[in-house]
């Protein structure tokens, strides 16, 4: 646990009002039900708040600007903004050893920055550049060419293809492999003829990618990720995918070739979308959904294949009552065989009283 910081000197880290003692020393940051009397939470809402009152044992507590608290508390516009910048102050810091492994092999005319720490077993190939205070964890490797900006890290068993590009503070997590061949074949009667992948992925400043992504080349140009775009464990984006700026992709996401999102999208856990369309910006794609067609920026969609979320809400309401639905007609069918009967009857009656 940390030595702690003076409560005061929290509040001023996250730009808040404090309201109690500014020398309490706070030691370590956890969530309301598990935080101690050393230790500083956060309250999201009142509905929290109320609950952080009655049942935290917390010493203090990052609470909204109109909420107040019979401890210790400071006052914020944003409560998880706050407890996210806090959670950087009280992390654990790991070493990180400067220098080149002795296990790591290092190819021709390789160009390492400033203070870069190349862990065990690193293989960077010829030719790769990579800027000041690179960090490759054991494991990691840097193919032909590659070019990685400054103050990136790699975590293990990252593998960059040949070719491709690394922004400023680049954050990569383990497992995931950048400039993988497209998946590109001619369908012929004979077989499958592979298409050469001879583009390269483009990452920009400041993306962050999980675990076991994997992110192909292009086919010719380059698949393209802007920045700020943050990538949950286990996407897959197709060649020629162009990703715009701060998007948010959550967990097994898969998008298909040649498709190009806006900017500030945010694509829900274990939704995909066909290839060659286009998302607009400021989008929105619920969990699961299937995007089969181009979207206007500002889209709410859901389903599969994704529609408008109220309709697909509509869709899923009705379908829920397809049972009672069905009874229904049939009962209305049965009702309908009687009457047609009936009908018959009435009508050889009437025939025959005619006839008489």
């Amino acid at each position: 646990m940390s030595t702690g910081h003076k409560l005061g000197e929290l509040a001023r880290m996250v730009a808040g009002t404090l309201c109690g003692d500014p020398d309490l020393v706070i030691k370590g940051i956890r969530g309301y039900q598990t935080a101690g009397p050393e230790e500083i939470t956060f309250a999201a809402d009142k509905k929290v708040l109320a609950k952080v009152a009655e049942e935290s044992n917390a010493g203090a507590v990052i609470v909204p600007a109109d909420g107040s608290l019979d401890k210790p508390h400071i006052k914020v516009a944003n409560p998880r903004l706050a407890f996210a910048q806090l959670l950087a102050v009280f992390a654990p810091q790991y070493p990180r050893p400067v220098g080149v492994h002795p296990t790591a092999v290092v190819g021709a005319d390789v160009e390492l920055g400033a203070d870069c720490s190349i862990g065990a077993h690193v293989v960077i190939e010829d030719g790769a550049k990579l800027g000041n205070r690179v960090t490759l964890y054991p494991g990691v490797y840097v193919g032909h060419d590659v070019a990685i900006g400054d103050d990136c890290t790699l975590y293990p068993n990252v593998v960059i293809m040949a070719g491709c590009v690394l922004g400023n503070r680049v954050v990569i997590h383990a497992g995931t492999v950048i400039g993988s061949d497209g998946f590109g074949y001619v369908q012929e009667a004979s077989g499958h003829t592979k298409v050469p992948q001879i583009g390269n992925v483009i990452i920009s400043d400041d993306v962050e990618i999980g675990a076991n992504v994997t992110v192909d080349r292009a086919t010719c140009d380059s698949t393209i990720i802007g920045r700020g775009t943050k990538i949950d464990n286990l996407v897959q984006l197709g060649h020629n995918v162009v990703i715009g700026e701060n998007c948010l992709l959550v967990s097994m996401v898969g998008i298909a070739g040649s498709t190009e999102v806006g900017d500030n999208v945010v694509i829900a856990g274990q939704a995909g979308a066909v290839g060659h369309i286009q998302i607009g910006s400021g989008s929105r794609i619920l969990a699961r959904a299937m995007v089969t067609n181009d979207l206007p920026p500002g889209s709410l969609v859901s389903g599969a294949p994704a529609q408008r979320h109220q309709d697909a809400l509509r869709i899923t309401a009705a379908t829920r009552r397809l049972p009672e639905l069905l009874s229904t007609v049939k009962e209305l069918g049965r009702r309908i065989e009687e009457l047609e009967k009936n009908l018959d009857s009435v009508v050889r009656r009437s025939g025959s009283g005619a006839t008489d």
